[in-house]
């Protein structure tokens, strides 16, 4: 079995041209060179170097093994410097799953972050909701995912999940510019019972049940008049004159005209978004840049930051 200290030895012996200058170039001495020359020459069955004058010539096969040395030194240092450079980050692969909105206003802020400190990182954003994405982060089709949880910081459950709270996303109002509330800052729910509603339905449902849960503990049961299946859709009916509707702070994106957007004097229960990763991931260097860089974004996205 050839080996890289053997070939580096051998390499060195050639370019040195004596044993004693190799050996005072690598660090030897005379006889551990002269051994591991020896044990090279065994283990490739034929002799490497022929005396010459007070020095050594490579045989043909010495010549040979020369070349081929050249290439695999060359590979092995290839092979460290990638691996040193994945180890610190500088390279390889980042998967991070995330629900829609999230997709929208919190990764594109992050990626560029690490684009800009790791341009040789390759970051690859994904989108699922919570459940299809906790199981792909457990199977290890991902390394990060960001999701919508029913539990505020503190309170996250002790599994075999790493979980890293980022914000606790808000609810507002949207109405109709000409509303007869619409001129108000802040509006009791309970002033809504007669008014008709636009819900935003989806593979998780949050946005309708913090709907009706809202309507039901001011005193009444919405009438929901229309649904739509992302928040953009939303607006086009609140737009429309069709109803109000309650959508998240990170969902609300460019208002639309003939839309307001006002807060709620009791409002729901915000959206609980997390960062979640598995056991031991966070000691990647690519992966801490990514959390640092998702919750720079997720506190220039915190109600506090924002005017609406």
């Amino acid at each position: 079995m050839l080996t890289t200290r053997l070939l580096v030895v051998h390499r060195t012996v050639i370019a040195q041209g004596t044993l004693t200058a190799a050996a005072a170039a690598l660090g030897y001495t005379v006889s551990a060179i002269s051994q591991q020359l020896d044990q090279l020459a065994h283990e490739v069955g034929t002799p490497l170097f022929e005396k010459a004058g007070r020095g050594v010539r490579p045989t043909a096969a010495g010549l040979l093994l020369n070349d081929h040395a050249g290439r695999i030194l060359r590979a092995v240092q290839d092979a460290e410097d990638e691996l040193a450079d994945l180890r610190a980050g500088r390279t390889g692969r980042l998967r991070v799953v995330s629900f829609h909105s999230a997709g929208e206003s919190l990764l594109p802020p992050a990626i560029a972050e690490l684009r800009r400190s790791m341009p040789g990182l390759y970051v690859m954003p994904l989108v699922g909701e919570a459940e299809s994405a906790l199981r792909r982060l457990r199977a290890g089709e991902v390394e990060l995912v960001i999701v919508v949880e029913p539990f505020a910081a503190g309170a996250q459950p002790q599994d075999d999940l790493t979980r890293l709270h980022l914000l606790d996303d808000e609810y507002r109002l949207l109405l109709r510019a000409d509303h007869p509330l619409a001129h108000r800052r802040a509006i009791d729910v309970a002033a809504l019972a007669d008014t008709d509603w636009v819900v935003t339905s989806g593979e998780a449902d949050y946005v309708r049940e913090a709907t009706v849960t809202t309507c039901r503990r001011a005193g009444f049961t919405p009438r929901i008049v229309a649904e739509g299946d992302e928040f953009a859709v939303t607006q086009g009916y609140v737009a429309a004159g069709l109803g109000v509707a309650l959508v998240p702070l990170l969902a609300l994106g460019a208002v639309r005209e003939h839309v307001v957007v006002r807060r709620l004097r009791r409002p729901p229960e915000p959206r609980h978004i997390w960062l979640v990763t598995r056991d031991g991931q966070l000691d990647q260097p690519a992966a801490r840049r990514m959390v640092a860089a998702l919750r720079a974004a997720a506190a220039a996205a915190a109600p506090g930051e924002r005017s609406r």
